[in-house]
């Protein structure tokens, strides 16, 4: 699942949920003398709805659990270069209500544009 937010100093407004085609089926596990990790890349077509939904951002933040986020991030590399550019980080963030992610991410924005002057 893939949640798309607006964040301002004094609010997070939710844009989009969007959720993987095949999401809700369990989690693929590793079997033993199987190679690899086990489990699914994530599916190019999610990531393009997921990258469509974010329109024209000024700046976007990648976070979440996982590794989704990478993966996200080298999909908009190699197909949305120039939305790949106005990729400021990608940040590991645990299971955040969306009181923490909107601190977490005002707290990360702040700092950044305190940065850049």
């Amino acid at each position: 699942m893939a949640r798309i937010f607006a964040v301002t100093r004094h609010e997070l407004t939710e844009l989009a949920t969007l959720r993987a085609s095949d999401e809700g089926h369990g989690h693929i596990h590793h079997r033993a003398g199987t190679p690899g990790s086990g489990h699914e890349p994530v599916s190019e077509d999610f990531m393009r709805r997921v990258a469509s939904a974010l329109h024209e951002p000024a700046e976007v933040l990648i976070a979440g659990p996982a590794q989704a986020k990478q993966a996200f991030k080298a999909y908009l590399a190699a197909k949305m270069p120039a939305l790949s550019q106005r990729v400021v980080a990608v940040e590991a963030l645990n299971h955040a209500n969306d009181g923490e992610l909107h601190d977490f991410a005002r707290r990360f924005f702040y700092r950044i544009h305190r940065m850049r002057g």
